[in-house]
């Protein structure tokens, strides 16, 4: 499924940007392509923060949901169409800059300072004092899983 003359980006970093009155971000200039780029834009299961990932890579987990054996095939096909239903599709321009639609910002309660945080082949956007505390809580996790890989 992936091109191979477009690499998969690899998203590390945490970044703080502002939403402007179009609903418009920047993407971290280390992110971007240089013509812009599309996205599968996703609000994670508990509404929590937004999930951006490229067409690919959206295709990869409705597949792996899809074939996933441990799942009853009623609740793949509830999932399946909760998860496209969900999904929707956004481009970056030439300068990096993604438009969110207002509804998923309303949703996730971005405005202003929002919070951009690497995740692989994916990245969130997060509403910043929801990132912060997530963060705080999650911390003891990290340090436990850190150890137990011996970083």
């Amino acid at each position: 499924m992936a091109s191979d003359s477009q690499p998969q980006t690899f998203y590390a970093g945490e970044f703080r940007h502002s939403l402007d009155d179009k609903n418009r971000i920047t993407i971290p200039s280390r992110w971007r392509r240089a013509d812009g780029e599309d996205f599968i834009i996703l609000p994670e299961a508990q509404d929590t923060f937004l999930l951006v990932m490229s067409h690919e890579a959206f295709a990869r987990m409705s597949a792996e949901a899809e074939s996933n054996p441990t799942v009853a095939p009623r609740e793949r096909r509830v999932f399946l169409r909760h998860l496209h239903a969900r999904a929707g599709h956004a481009s970056s321009d030439k300068q990096g800059r993604l438009v969110l639609p207002d509804d998923v910002c309303k949703l996730l309660d971005l405005r202003g300072e929002v919070t951009l945080v690497g995740g692989r082949g994916r990245f969130e956007i997060w509403n910043s004092s929801k990132w912060k505390q997530a963060h705080r809580e999650e911390k003891t996790t990290y340090q436990r899983v850190a150890d137990v890989i011996g970083l």
